[in-house]
């Protein structure tokens, strides 16, 4: 799948099922990082909580595999904005954290997990 596909496919309605696909599809070619793995709850809001979390999505091996029942392990907000610059490219979640800008919680291996992942879809989308 090319950037330019998978920046278009996940340009809609961020954290639902076909959103899910697009990001399972997105990174079914990629090379397996074993070990980078967890069930991440993402959602779109100002707060950090599992409860506005919009899916529970499974990572493993650094590939989004579908969305999860399991309980969150870890959990991702993001601001509208934040997304719209995340699909365009623009958005690095791993800096953003670093930098104090984005507040996810749980624990760190799943949210290592999920931040890899989705700067890896952000650096594929530009």
């Amino acid at each position: 799948m090319s950037a330019s596909s998978r920046a278009a496919d996940l340009a809609g309605a961020p954290f639902d099922e076909g959103f899910v696909d697009a990001m399972v599809q997105a990174t079914s070619d990629r090379p397996m990082t074993p070990g980078l793995s967890g069930h991440v709850a993402l959602g779109v809001g100002s707060k950090v909580d599992a409860a506005k979390a919009d899916v529970v999505v499974s990572i493993r091996d650094g590939r989004v595999v579908g969305s999860s029942d399991e309980t969150a392990e870890a959990v991702v907000i993001l601001s509208r904005a934040q997304v719209e610059a995340w699909t365009a490219g623009a958005f690095v979640p791993s800096e953003a954290y670093m930098r104090g800008d984005l507040k996810p919680t749980g624990a760190s291996g799943p949210l290592f997990a999920a931040l890899e992942t989705l700067d890896w879809l952000a650096a594929s989308a530009s």
